[in-house]
């Protein structure tokens, strides 16, 4: 778990830099020291620096307050990793000439700070679980149809005040489940009460990866690692106007199992985990959580054309096969699945046994009709309940060739 600072108790609410995403440019992180530029209420934008470490923080903003609001919104971030700006080694090179006091009362000091923090922390998510708690039992009484009625402001309300109580994975569901609503698509009402028992359950099961408990890499690969065979197949990108993000699920040849590769970045599109469509022997280390694992790389020894890979021989068999990973983890969006020998018709890819899921119509599609001619393939995307995002294609029994 990442180590934060936390303010007084009664501060916590006031953190709601997170829920203005537009508000942040320049962010980063380099462990454990992170890193941004909030444009507050000021002329000047206040540079904001936090190491995690050392368990301390700088910001140019005028508050008496340790740490100030802008260090613990920076701390509810996903952050790319990024080399340091000047500004940002001049004040950790400076505070590494300070010599850290290792007498037993600071070190008993600091050790109580970080038990204070952590109580702090603990009681905040509380607190946010139990209003979120409040909240979705005042939506199931208003109704489902009500949803579109309601203003930009009541959205923002709920996320900020998941910020404030530091559990941001509930923020981003409630703007998850926002976005359903404000698409009203044919079938919105399905997904928004879909999404609203989702929300339900993790407000009783509180799963730390769900609700934003953040893991450093570090901490990460200090575990032991999955040393593999790994052929990343498909991939999700997004961009939330802030930070950019690339998702790749690559397949373990000895682990038989699938884990999912997760990089971000503030400049330009990041850069996949594994090369992508290629069969690379590397050594990965998963984060906590349920399959498919997030996971860290450690050592990429090489990469190559993949050989032929497993899949299931129909659409029934692939999708009974989802079920540990939705019972494992059900609030997972989108789920890696292959069918062999499958042809398109009408807007959906059929099996041998003549069942079909519908398929996304996108340029993976295309390029999967233009390799194969027409002819029956070997498909491998992911699933999201609904609809089948092609990401490679083999000629049945064939190595897979990447398409999305």
């Amino acid at each position: 778990m990442r180590p934060k600072l936390s303010g007084a108790r009664n501060s916590v609410r006031v953190v709601r830099t997170r829920a203005v995403a537009g508000r942040w440019q320049g962010l980063g992180k380099a462990l454990p020291v992170l890193w941004g530029v909030y444009s507050g209420s000021g002329k000047s934008p206040y540079l904001v620096c936090v190491d995690l470490a050392a368990g301390t923080a700088k910001c140019t903003c005028p508050s008496r307050q340790f740490p100030c609001k802008h260090a613990r919104g920076l701390q509810e971030l996903d952050l790319p990793d990024a080399l340091p700006p000047p500004w940002v080694e001049e004040w950790t090179t400076r505070r590494r000439r300070e010599p850290l006091d290792e007498s037993p009362e600071a070190v008993e000091r600091r050790a109580k700070a970080r038990a204070s923090r952590a109580e702090a922390r603990s009681e905040a998510m509380a607190g946010g679980v139990a209003g979120l708690s409040d909240w979705l039992v005042d939506v199931a009484a208003a109704g489902t149809a009500s949803l579109p009625g309601h203003s930009a402001a009541w959205w923002q309300n709920i996320a900020a005040r998941m910020i404030d109580a530091q559990v941001p994975g509930l923020a981003s569901a409630v703007t998850a489940l926002q976005e359903t609503v404000m698409r009203a698509e044919p079938h919105w009402t399905v997904e928004a009460a879909d999404r609203l028992g989702a929300l339900h359950l993790m407000t009783r099961v509180q799963p730390p990866w769900r609700l934003g408990v953040t893991v450093t890499e570090e901490s990460v690969k200090s575990g032991e690692g999955w040393s593999d065979r790994w052929i990343p197949l498909m991939r999700a990108e997004s961009d939330d106007g802030r930070v950019r993000t690339v998702r790749q699920w690559a397949w373990g040849r000895q682990r038989r199992e699938w884990v999912v590769g997760v990089r971000h970045s503030a400049v330009g599109a990041p850069v996949p985990l594994l090369p992508h469509g290629q069969e690379s022997s590397a050594e990965l280390f998963p984060y906590p959580g349920a399959a498919p694992f997030r996971v860290a790389l450690g050592e990429l020894a090489g990469s190559r054309a993949p050989d032929p890979i497993p899949v299931a021989e129909s659409w029934r068999l692939a999708i009974a096969a989802l079920e540990p990973l939705i019972a494992g983890d059900p609030w997972t969006r989108l789920l890696p699945v292959s069918c062999a020998s499958v042809r398109f018709a009408g807007g959906h890819l059929v099996d041998v046994d003549q069942r079909g899921v519908p398929v996304r119509d996108d340029s993976a599609l295309d390029l999967a009709l233009a390799i194969t001619g027409g002819a029956a393939f070997d498909a491998w995307g992911l699933w999201d309940g609904r609809t089948f995002r092609l990401g490679a294609v083999a000629t049945p029994g064939g190595p897979p060739e990447v398409v999305g």
